[in-house]
């Protein structure tokens, strides 16, 4: 039984980017996702206009996360969306925090943050497979604050103890953390969580590449997961779409199997 689990950093709508804005690679984008058909997605930077695009394209998926100024009108508002096969997986619990020192304040940010940033969880169960339950959390760190990302995966590691309480049930963290690998935050996440990264035998090159391609320099989007799942396919999709690229990072899935408790 394996599930699979993508996140991909859908680069918010900004007209300056000409034949990259968002309404004209909208329909790459939904392409990346259904050519791969995983799971569970992670999204992050989606407004509302550009997640109803999605949602549109896809009705095979469900999607759960408000903006970072939480709910309300907030046309302009980037999410930390999670997109789910609503055929498969029973959506059992959902939530939000802030990655801030007040977590349940909504809009609220510390430190050196530039921005208000999420994170977005839900615990899901496998429709044919009841037994099989498993947490997903996708975020999306900060720019510019460094001792804000690091706070932000000592914040995310703790709730992540707090979903498990003792208890074996899977995990799986993915988002934009806008850190290389030798950063403290990643080395903080891999001290406790598996990088996916790690299977690969080859370099993994860059994940941002501002639409220009290429694959070289470091990852700065992740997927994580707890020790008790194996790993069988780790991908970087690189490729253009009719012409272009989906947006200026890669998506990245991989595809696990969750342990029964």
């Amino acid at each position: 039984m394996s599930i699979t689990a993508m996140t991909f950093n859908l680069r918010v709508d900004v007209p300056a980017d000409g034949v990259n804005a968002w309404p004209y690679r909208k329909h790459r984008a939904a392409a990346v996702i259904t050519a791969s058909s995983p799971d569970i997605v992670g999204t992050q930077e989606g407004t509302s206009a550009m997640l109803q695009d999605l949602d549109e394209a896809m009705p095979e998926y469900k999607r759960i996360g408000s903006g970072r100024l939480g709910e309300g009108n907030h046309p302009g508002d980037e999410h930390c969306a999670i997109y789910y096969k609503h055929a498969e997986l029973a959506l059992l619990e959902e939530g939000q925090f802030w990655l801030s020192e007040t977590s349940s304040v909504p809009g609220s940010k510390s430190w050196d943050s530039s921005l208000p940033r999420i994170c977005t969880w839900a615990r899901f169960q496998k429709k044919n497979h009841a037994e099989i339950e498993f947490y997903v959390l996708n975020t999306h760190f900060d720019h510019i604050g460094v001792i804000a990302r690091q706070k932000s995966a000592q914040l995310i590691l703790k709730q992540i103890d707090q979903f498990r309480q003792g208890k074996r049930i899977p995990i799986i963290l993915m988002g934009d953390f806008n850190a290389s690998p030798d950063q403290p935050e990643i080395n903080m996440l891999r001290q406790q969580l598996q990088d996916v990264y790690t299977t690969l035998s080859e370099p993994v090159g860059s994940t941002f590449h501002d639409f220009k391609g290429g694959n070289e320099g470091d990852p700065i989007d992740y997927i994580f997961t707890s020790q008790d799942v194996s790993l069988t396919e780790v991908r970087i999709h690189r490729n253009q779409i009719d012409g272009g690229y989906p947006s200026d990072h890669y998506a990245l899935s991989v595809i696990l199997n969750p342990t029964t408790p």
